[in-house]
Formats: C-alpha cells, structure tokens, sequence
C-alpha cells in the first residue's frame, strides 16, 4: 500500500462503540473536527451517541446501528454487511478503530480489502489470561498502531508480538483554547460554587472521573476521612454520580465519618468539564490500576488546576517532569498525606501555572496534526 503524499484522496471512517463523555470518545470527536477543517472527508460509525457532545451539522457524519451491538458477537456478519455497505457508499479508504470489539469483528473484512489502510488506537495497559490476550490482540493488527503514552507503548511490546516500527506514540492532546481559564469569571466561579454549597474559603477537591470501582472514589474518601481536623475543616469533595445510582451513594458514604459525611458532593456527569476544573482547587485521580494516559491530569494543568495523582501508568508519565511531588504511593496513606499538603501550600501561593507545560507536551494541536502523519503515512 502506498503512502499518501496528501490529503485530498483521504476517506476516513472512525469506528467506536459509544460516542459518550469519556476520553477516548472525546478524542475521535476531536479529530472529526480537524478533519473537516482540513476538508477531508471523514465519518464515525458507533452503536449510538450522546446529543449534547455533537454539533447539529456533524450528525450526517455519523452512522449508527442501534440494532446490533459490537459485543455481541452473535450479530458478527450482520455487522460486517453494515460496514462493508458503508466503505462502498462512501468509497472509505482508512478505517481507524480505538476499540477491542470493532477490531476483532471487522479484521478480516479490513484486512481482506488492500485498498484500505488500517489504524487502531491503544490506550489502555491490556492484559489477561490466554483467551483474553488473544482477544485484545486485534488492537495491535492495524498497519500502524497508535499509543496514548510511552507507557502504553511499553506494555504492548512486552505482550504482544509487535515490531516496535508499527507503532506511533501520540499522547492524548488537550484542546487549550477551549480549556483555558481566561475564558471563565471569578464570578460564574462563584455562582456555581454557591449552587454546590461550597463556601469562599473552603478548597474543593473534585474527582472528575466518572464513577468506577477501579477509578478509587472509595479509596480516595478513605484517605480523606483520616486526615487531620485542620485539613478536614477545610475540605469538600466533589464527585460525579448519576442521581439514580442510589447504592454506590450509599455504599460511598457509609465510609464516612461524622465529621466526612457532609463533606461530599454528588453531581450528576456532566460534559461542561471546563466549568469543573474552574471551579474546583484540586483535582485527584486515584486509578487503582495504571491508566494508559489519564487525561484530567493535563487538563486540569491546562486551567492552572493543581492535579495530584497516583505515581504509576500515564499519570506518573505526565506528572513526572512537571513536579513529582504531586504524586503518591498507591493505596498509601501517608504518600496521599504528602501530596494533598503540598498541593495545598501550592493553591495558597496563588501562582500555581500548568499551562505552559501543557502547551509544550500536550496540546490537541500536536495529537491531531501528528494523528493525520500517521493517516498520510499509515501503509
């Protein structure tokens, strides 16, 4: 297959399960947009998506099949007529697939077609027995793969049998002009604090992740109810909970003590992510298991939010060469302790800046920009 000296022959389709608020959705939206700034014909295929995070005029870019579902592999060549219909409809002639599902059920269907070039995106550290390594496999059969992180790259190479020139490391890129603390007030700052019920002087803990039992929202309360009574004082914590998940939130604050239990905030998910960090004095990701990027930490940079996490995976990755002290020891008491301190003593010198370094290591200008090399020269 040759390589494309340019952009105008590109046909791209995206292949994703859900176009929802997660990060590896966010970033197929992202490059969507690029393209189409680029004048480059491009669509998303995925079982449905989210209104809210969808422009009116994008949606006759997007193709949906509500009736089936990636996982269930029963619907194996209903889903492979659907795809091959499309690539004849819209002469398709680069299909980049960021899911396990897709991956395995349309290989041999991509693969067989030499006038498609293939990319899948990795952006999780796989792992598991046998079946499921087989299974995960299908991510790292693209004509190039690419990584959100050197982190992911290194797991992959040490799972799987692939030449290390195949793959392409992108870290995930945040958009800066729309995360961008100039573009909010003190005053809607305050407003929607009010509305939480966090006072002026209080420090607003927020973990932005949506809820997971690997994401650490038990742990990180834990770590919190067991901090001294001059911290405690000060603290609230927010956390995003879909309002008809009753027994999470109950099972979330029976971990509390009397002092804890009106310490924390429920919120409904919401996709105003801005607003969040804006709002909030320090953010927390508190992944149980090593994320392959873990993207509010540079985003949380990128609006001079102060980010503390857990020191493994592509958090350790990002926070690493900006300050190490803004990580702790996994399941660490003590390390955690340490952190929050010196992010506290980091938000009252008020002249806390993580954009910059945003801006040099991880912009969405980059990812996107280094996305399309790989389009271009993909064979």
């Amino acid at each position: 297959m040759s390589q494309r000296k340019n952009n105008k022959d590109l046909r791209v389709l995206q292949i994703v399960p859900q176009l929802k608020f997660g990060g590896v959705e966010r970033g197929v939206i992202d490059i969507l947009r690029f393209l189409n700034r680029r004048k480059i014909e491009n669509y998303i295929l995925c079982e449905n998506f989210n209104l809210d995070i969808i422009k009116s005029d994008e949606k006759k870019q997007i193709f949906t099949i509500n009736k089936y579902k990636f996982k269930n592999f029963f619907s194996f060549f209903k889903l492979n007529d659907e795809l091959r219909k499309l690539i004849y409809k819209k002469k398709i002639n680069l299909i980049h697939i960021s899911s396990r599902a897709p991956a395995f059920i349309f290989y041999n269907l991509i693969k067989k077609n030499e006038k498609i070039t293939y990319i899948t995106s990795c952006h999780n550290p796989y792992s598991g027995n046998s079946i499921k390594k087989f299974y995960n496999s299908f991510l790292c059969r693209g004509n190039k793969i690419i990584c959100n992180s050197k982190f992911t790259k290194k797991n992959l190479l040490a799972n799987y049998n692939i030449s290390e020139n195949k793959i392409a490391t992108i870290p995930r890129g945040v958009d800066i002009k729309y995360f961008n603390p100039n573009l909010l007030t003190l005053k809607s700052r305050e407003a929607f604090r009010d509305k939480l019920g966090v006072l002026k002087n209080e420090i607003l803990i927020t973990i932005p992740s949506r809820f997971s039992n690997w994401k650490g929202h038990s742990q990180l309360i834990l770590f919190l109810v067991n901090q001294p009574k001059f911290i405690l004082q000060r603290i609230k914590l927010l956390i995003f909970l879909n309002k008809n998940n009753k027994i999470v939130k109950e099972n979330l604050l029976k971990l509390c003590n009397d002092k804890f239990y009106n310490k924390i905030i429920f919120n409904n998910p919401t996709h105003d992510m801005r607003l969040i960090y804006h709002c909030s004095d320090i953010i927390v990701n508190n992944s149980s298991k090593p994320e392959g990027f873990g993207r509010t930490i540079s985003e949380s940079l990128a609006m001079n939010k102060i980010p503390i996490g857990v020191n493994h995976g592509g958090v350790k990755e990002q926070l690493y060469p900006f300050d190490k002290k803004l990580l702790y020891k996994l399941n660490d008491q003590l390390s955690f302790n340490k952190a929050l301190k010196y992010a506290i003593h980091l938000r009252e010198k008020n002249n806390f800046n993580g954009r910059d370094y945003v801006l040099k290591n991880y912009s969405l200008n980059t990812m996107l920009n280094s996305t399309l090399e790989v389009y271009l020269n993909g064979s």
